[in-house]
């Protein structure tokens, strides 16, 4: 069969015999043959089983753990052609699940960095013979061991090796998810890239890290961190999340954006790539610049550590900031003291309890930046009238994102432009702008 398509998942699309096929490591123009895994009606999801024809954008691979490991999908695919892929991509959802027009979507702007871009990288412990730390194999829940990758900084690679070594020298438990017990859970190193900082985070289900002193002397004399930091983790689910101590160093992380100063600390979320944030703030910046008038005034949902309210708010008179984490919340407040800012307030709430129960406030212009699942259907409508002038809405995720669109514009808001962002080089994930406008 030949490959049509990329399509949002990572997969290549293919249709043989009246069906059509989802298949992994696969580019478009591929003749292939293919091992089918499940079938669900017309759609069957497949393996690669040959490459009879490969693509001339088929580039080999500069990771040796791919594709066994589940962090990338498209590292032997070239660039360009990924960024072709994903404009496609976003187009096709805005027209197949947003029943939008494709032409609103804009070519995807590029990340600088393609190589060492990413910010942070959470690794996985997991023992069964051996000691294993690394990423998920792709679609499963071992661990693979990793030695390199190239999508984080070098420096990485460095910590994860030799912390590796050093926990198996001092023989320290390792979690077990079925079993529940156990010691040391995730390894996660966070970067500034704006200021050249490390934090390293040492996850563990239990609340004492045992060899606390050797570790803190294995980390000075190897790698002079910014910071080191126990996190207390009970759960499964996410990462980061629970309470901290501070082993050496600060406590946070700091970014800096256009002269905005960030302080991030280790259970905040942040976004993955700095270059790429950069541009997405600045797209935003300018959209603003020619749309607002002093007098504006702004909700920023899912505010996080404040990045865009203290950002944009030198064109605001003022920003109300709802986020539903204690942590960053506090963050957030901080960061407005580093910059001098007083018009924000910073509120701790879900968005859904605080929508219905702040129904009757109204905002100029609502900024939102969603979890991957994106909104309920509620929420839309309260926005909806909250919102006088218009609606940024930031996504990860392009297909709840055009579905979200499509009701916003069913009350009352004209879609005016989506704009791709490649927040994720070599991965099928999309970052994007959307911009509507209040009829």
């Amino acid at each position: 069969m030949v490959i049509e398509k990329l399509v949002y998942g990572g997969y290549g699309m293919a249709r043989y015999a009246g069906k059509i096929y989802m298949v992994n490591n696969v580019y478009p123009g591929e003749f292939v043959s293919v091992i089918p895994t499940r079938t669900n009606k017309n759609l069957v999801f497949a393996d690669l089983k040959e490459i009879i024809q490969p693509s001339h954008q088929r580039v080999s691979s500069k990771c040796k753990h791919f594709p066994e490991c589940g962090g990338c999908q498209w590292l032997d695919y070239d660039y360009q052609s990924q960024l072709k892929s994903k404009t496609e991509i976003v187009k096709e959802q805005l027209e197949r699940i947003g029943k939008l027009d494709s032409s609103l979507v804009n070519d995807i702007i590029e990340s600088d960095l393609i190589w060492g871009y990413r910010n942070r990288m959470e690794y996985a412990f997991q023992k069964n013979n051996n000691l294993k730390l690394g990423l998920n194999i792709a679609n499963s829940n071992k661990v693979l061991d990793i030695y390199s990758c190239p999508i984080s900084p070098n420096l990485f690679d460095n910590i994860r090796n030799k912390f590796r070594e050093l926990v198996n020298k001092l023989n320290i438990e390792i979690y077990d998810k079925n079993s529940k017990k156990g010691i040391l859970k995730h390894l996660v190193i966070r970067r500034s890239f704006s200021k050249n900082q490390t934090m390293v985070i040492i996850v563990t289900n239990t609340e004492y890290l045992p060899y606390e002193e050797e570790i803190k002397q294995f980390f000075q004399q190897n790698f002079h961190p910014y910071s080191l930091i126990h996190l207390m983790n009970s759960s499964d689910s996410v990462v980061l999340r629970g309470p901290y101590k501070t082993l050496l160093g600060e406590g946070v992380l700091n970014e800096e954006f256009d002269d905005f100063k960030f302080q991030i600390p280790p259970t905040a979320f942040f976004q993955n790539n700095y270059n790429v944030t950069q541009k997405l703030l600045r797209h935003i910046l300018e959209y603003f610049k020619n749309n607002t008038q002093k007098d504006d005034t702004m909700l920023d949902l899912y505010s996080g550590v404040g990045l865009f309210s203290i950002y944009f708010l030198p064109l605001f008179k003022h920003i109300e900031s709802v986020e539903t984490s204690k942590v960053s919340v506090k963050a957030a407040i901080s960061n407005s003291h580093i910059n001098f800012i007083k018009n924000v307030n910073f509120i701790l709430a879900s968005s859904k309890p605080y929508l219905m129960k702040n129904s009757d406030k109204r905002f100029d212009y609502v900024i939102l930046d969603p979890p991957r699942k994106g909104l309920e259907k509620k929420e839309i409508q309260l926005l909806s009238s909250m919102a006088k002038k218009g609606i940024i809405y930031v996504s990860c995720d392009p297909s709840t994102f055009a579905r979200d669109l499509n009701i916003f514009t069913k009350n009352g808001f004209t879609l005016k432009s989506v704009q791709p962002f490649d927040m994720f080089p070599h991965s099928y994930h999309i970052e994007n702008v959307g911009i509507l406008e209040k009829n």
